[in-house]
C-alpha cells in the first residue's frame, strides 16, 4: 500500500538515483490519468524512453482526484522496475471529479491490484514535490510534460520559491492542450482561469499539441506484452472495449514532441492562441508555441514500439 501522507523527502534523492543514468533528458510527467487511457499510453511511452536510455523520469505529478490512481501510477512504474519514482497528488478538490473504467474498487484484476513497489513510495503534495525535484537537477534542463490540467502548475507558480525554481530549472514546459478554444484539458472542472494564468505567466518556453485523434495506438499490447502488463490491462479495460483495440494518442504525441523535438514534428511560432474565457496570447519564437506530426504514420508506429517494449 502507498504511503499515503506526506513524511519526508529524504528517499526523493535516492529515489531519482536509482532507476535513472545521467546525461539523459530529465522529466516530470502531469497527467489526469483517469477517465481516457492515452495517459496511460504516455506513461509507458515515457517508461520506453527510459530503457533506451533517453529520458530520467523524475516524478509523475497526479491533477485529478481520482484515489486509486496513485496506486496504478505506482503500478506501471513498478512493471517498468522503477517503482521508487515519486508521485505527486493535487490535495484540494475538483468540480464533478472524473470516473475511470480502468482502475475501480469493484474489479478483482483491475490496474489498482496490479503489483506494486514492495516499499513504500513517498506521495507528496504535487507542488512541494516540484520544489523538491526541481531544486536537484541543473539549470534550464528539465522537461516538464502536461498532458492533464494546470491545476498543479498553477500552484507551482504562485508559490514564490516554485516560480523561482520554474524559472531557473524548467527547459520546456509540453502541454496537450487546443491552441484556440480547448474545451477540455483548459477548461474541464472549472480551471479555466487556472489554465489562463500559467499560459500567461510561465517564465519559459510552453509549446501545446492537441493532435492525436486519428493516432490510434494500443491494438498490439495483448498480443505482444504479459498479461501483467499493467498499461495493457488498462487498455483491455477501458470503456469495456476488450483486447485489440486501441485508443486515440494525443498524451502519447505530447510526450513525443517534448523529447524528440523537431524530429517528428513542425513547430509553429506565429499566430494566436486563445482559451475559452476571452484570453488570447500570442505566439512568438522559444517562447509560446505549437507542434505538429509531420507524418501521423511515423508517430503512431513510434509510440507502438514504445508502448511495448518489455521491461
Amino acid at each position: 500500500m502507498l504511503q499515503r501522507e506526506f513524511l519526508t523527502f529524504i528517499f526523493i534523492i535516492a529515489a531519482l538515483s536509482n532507476c535513472h543514468a545521467q546525461q539523459k533528458i530529465p522529466v516530470i510527467f502531469e497527467t489526469d490519468m483517469c477517465l481516457d487511457v492515452d495517459d496511460v499510453g504516455a506513461l509507458a511511452v515515457l517508461q520506453g524512453l527510459q530503457m533506451e536510455k533517453k529520458v530520467n523520469i523524475l516524478g509523475v505529478c497526479y491533477n485529478e482526484v481520482h484515489p486509486l490512481a496513485p496506486n496504478v501510477i505506482d503500478a506501471i512504474n513498478t512493471y517498468y522496475h522503477c517503482g521508487t519514482i515519486p508521485i505527486g497528488i493535487y490535495r484540494k478538490e475538483l468540480k464533478e471529479p472524473d470516473p475511470s473504467d480502468y482502475f475501480t474498487v469493484e474489479r478483482n484484476y483491475d490496474v489498482d491490484n496490479m503489483t506494486q513497489d514492495p516499499f513504500d513510495n513517498i506521495v507528496a503534495d504535487a507542488a512541494s514535490l516540484y520544489k523538491h525535484i526541481l531544486k536537484t537537477q541543473a539549470d534550464n534542463s528539465v522537461v516538464i510534460i502536461s498532458v492533464g490540467f494546470l491545476n498543479n502548475l498553477y500552484d507551482l507558480l504562485k508559490d514564490p520559491e516554485g516560480f523561482e525554481l520554474v524559472q531557473r530549472k524548467v527547459k520546456l514546459l509540453a502541454v496537450m492542450g487546443g491552441l484556440n478554444n480547448d474545451g477540455f484539458n483548459f477548461t474541464r472542472h472549472d480551471l479555466v482561469d487556472q489554465s489562463k494564468y500559467v499560459i500567461e505567466n510561465w517564465p519559459g518556453t510552453v509549446v501545446t499539441s492537441d493532435i492525436g485523434g486519428d493516432i490510434i495506438t494500443g491494438e498490439t499490447l495483448t498480443n505482444t506484452t504479459p498479461v501483467d502488463n499493467p498499461v495493457r490491462r488498462a487498455f483491455e479495460l477501458e470503456w469495456h472495449q476488450g483486447p485489440d483495440i486501441g485508443r486515440s494518442s494525443w498524451d502519447q504525441v505530447t510526450v513525443l514532441y517534448a523529447i524528440y523535438g523537431t524530429k517528428y514534428y513542425e513547430e509553429n511560432w506565429d499566430g494566436e492562441g486563445s482559451l475559452k474565457n476571452g484570453y488570447t496570447w500570442d505566439l512568438s519564437k522559444g517562447y509560446r508555441g505549437y507542434a505538429v506530426p509531420r507524418n501521423n504514420k511515423e508517430v503512431e508506429d513510434e509510440i507502438e514500439r514504445l508502448m511495448t517494449l518489455i521491461p
